[in-house]
């Protein structure tokens, strides 16, 4: 009940909320309802990709075999997304880029590992806001250009 109250509210109301929760019950039931929030987000997550999954399927007609699932976001995904965003300066990217805080490629874990894992190739990583015909990327990333620089 607590949790379906503070999430409603701006930062500083959560901020507020907490500390009062922290002071009326304690440490330990605060990191107990961490705990138990990552868990429900983590399963938000999960239930997210299985719906994107199901209506891919049943609405779009695209068969189970040509897909793995969609990269959607999860908190995993997000904390990873928070070390890359802090390589630069987010001015000049594209909107969804996995180097701007808080965009859907940020927060998603398969983009983020890539992105992280691209780092140390010459190539670059690609963006994914301009494709051709195809539906392949057709220039690199300003968000990993500026990273790769700093």
């Amino acid at each position: 009940m607590d949790l379906a109250g503070i999430a409603q509210f701006d930062l500083a109301m959560r901020r507020e909320a907490l500390t009062a929760y922290l002071q009326r019950n304690g440490s330990q039931r605060l990191v107990e309802l961490l705990a138990q929030f990552i868990g429900m987000a983590n399963s938000v997550a999960k239930n997210c990709a299985e719906m994107s999954d199901q209506v891919l399927i049943e609405e779009c007609g695209v068969h189970p075999d040509k897909f793995t699932s969609v990269n959607l976001p999860t908190i995993i995904g997000a904390c990873q997304g928070v070390q890359i965003a802090s390589k630069c300066d987010p001015k000049g990217e594209c909107y969804e880029c996995a180097y701007r805080l808080g965009s859907i490629a940020n927060q998603s874990p398969i983009t983020t590992c890539d992105v992280e894992f691209m780092a140390h190739d010459r190539k670059g990583f690609m963006c994914h806001a301009h494709l051709d015909e195809q539906g392949e990327p057709t220039k690199f990333c300003v968000g990993h250009a500026k990273a790769a620089s700093q």
